[in-house]
Order: C-alpha cells, then structure tokens, then sequence
C-alpha cells in the first residue's frame, strides 16, 4: 500500500512539474516566437527601404539584395529560436529539462535547417528563406504527446514513423 502511495504521489509530483513547465515555455518559447514572421517581415521591408532609397538599382541587383536580406534574416531566426529554447531550459525543472533534452538534445543548426528545406523548394531561394523563418517561429504543439509517442516505441521496441519533408503551403508575403 505504501508503495501505491508513493506511486501516486510521485505521479502527481511529476504531473504539476510538467503542468508548470508548460506554462513556462507557453509565456516565454511559444508565443513569442510566434511573432517573428511578421516582426522578420517588418525589418525585411526596413532593411530593403534602407538599401535602396534614393538608389537606382537594375532589377537582378534588386532580387540579389532580398535574398541577401532574406538569408540574413532566416539565419536570425534560427539563432533566436535555439536561444530562446535554451533560455527557456534553464528556467524549467529538472525533470522537464531532462525530457526536452530527451526530445531534443539541442536546437539545428540553420546550415541544418537550410538543407532539410532546399531539399523541399529547390532553387527558389526567396520562399525557402521565408519557410525557415516561419518554420523558426513555430513550436511544437504539444511536447508532452511527442514525448509520450517517443516513449511508447521505446516502451513497445516499435520504429517511430520517418519525419515527413516540410510541407509546401504558400507563403504569407509576397516579394
């Protein structure tokens, strides 16, 4: 009975640790990240307004320049997304640290992240750089079901499902 109680206990313990962990990681990963397509998009158009006013630029010196912006931009928001997860980390439990770090050791690199989505859009550098911003602002839904998947193929020995290549769904802004 005593150890039913501990069980218990234990569970209960770990549940509130998760709840508050969550909660954390809503207030300070999740929703602020969420704005960094339009904030991205905001310091795209500055930067591009800063290059070129008062300038007389041939259209390919134009196009060179938002994809310069673009990289510049994509590259950011990878660091910011890796940064603030680790930020995030270290405010969590011990417990919560150690299932992320479980999930995910650490955050990919944007040279990572570059060749997963080339290989889904291919030479068209101005979307690709659009969809790593997004794809930097968007977290997971919900790591508690990710984590309780990853340990049911453990649990059960069974192969988790291959990732899918990320998804071609149109961009929000036009260039």
């Amino acid at each position: 009975m005593y150890f039913i109680s501990l069980l218990a206990a234990t569970i209960i313990y770990a549940g509130n640790r998760l709840y508050q962990d969550q909660q954390i990681r809503d207030a300070e990963y999740t929703k602020p990240l969420s704005t960094m397509p339009d904030n991205a998009w905001a310091l795209f158009l500055q930067m591009l307004s800063a290059e070129t006013t008062g300038k007389t630029l041939p259209a390919k010196d134009v196009e060179a320049l938002k994809l310069e912006v673009l990289a510049i931009l994509s590259a950011g928001a990878v660091a910011q997304r890796n940064h603030e997860m680790a930020a995030v980390r270290k405010k969590i439990s011990r417990l919560g640290y150690f299932l992320s770090w479980l999930l995910k050791q650490k955050g990919l690199s944007y040279e990572q992240i570059y060749k997963k989505y080339q290989l889904a859009y291919g030479a068209n550098e101005q979307q690709l750089h659009m969809e790593i911003i997004k794809s930097a602002s968007r977290a997971n839904p919900s790591v508690l079901n990710k984590l309780i998947d990853k340990l049911s193929h453990v649990v059960t020995f069974s192969k988790p499902p291959e990732d899918s290549k990320p998804s071609k769904a149109p961009i929000r802004a036009k260039l």
